[in-house]
């Protein structure tokens, strides 16, 4: 039994050691691969839109937000909050951004299935994907926001209510009346 059970090992083992040595029928992709791919995919566009999007619906809350807060946030506060936002997008190291991911595509990546992505994404209906995923996210982030919305309020409430404890639990006990003495 235990002749046995030593021989399925050893022949588990030199199967697995044969495999790793085995050069992959599928080879690694290259930076030229990744870039084939992101051009398909439009992905500087891509990422530059939904980042709009999302800045867009966060304006919107963060407005509402605002308001809630403190009654006295006028229009201008919310527009030069927004503005900031967009000044950040505006001033977005985007091409750097898109460098930084190559490798890491490179290293997920085969050959194959860039090649297998970049002929869905230049189909017809990979085209449509794209050209859709924008409207699809914004409508996603409006069909959430109240949802959001309420999550945010809870955790800032949350907050609220601990930094109220702490400053309790901070104060110093209050000093002890000395009992009057009956004489």
């Amino acid at each position: 039994m235990k002749s046995a059970l030593h021989s399925m090992l050893l022949a588990a083992m030199l199967t697995a050691s044969a495999i790793a040595q085995q050069p992959s029928a599928d080879p690694p992709s290259t930076r030229d691969d990744i870039q084939r791919l992101f051009t398909a995919m439009r992905v500087q566009e891509q990422i530059r839109i939904t980042m709009e999007v999302m800045l867009t619906q966060q304006r919107l809350m963060i407005g509402a937000m605002m308001r809630k807060r403190n009654r006295r946030v006028t229009d201008e506060d919310i527009e030069k909050a927004g503005d900031s936002a967009l000044e950040f997008l505006k001033n977005f190291p985007l091409d750097e951004m898109v460098e930084d991911m190559i490798p890491i595509y490179e290293k997920h990546l085969s050959k194959a299935d860039v090649d297998a992505m970049v002929a869905f994404y230049s189909s017809p209906t990979g085209q449509k994907l794209l050209r859709e995923q924008a409207g699809m996210a914004a409508e996603s982030m409006q069909a959430v926001s109240a949802n959001v919305q309420r999550a945010l309020k809870q955790a800032m409430d949350h907050a609220d209510q601990k930094a109220k404890e702490e400053e309790e639990q901070s104060k110093p006990p209050a000093a002890a009346t000395p009992e009057l003495r009956k004489n």
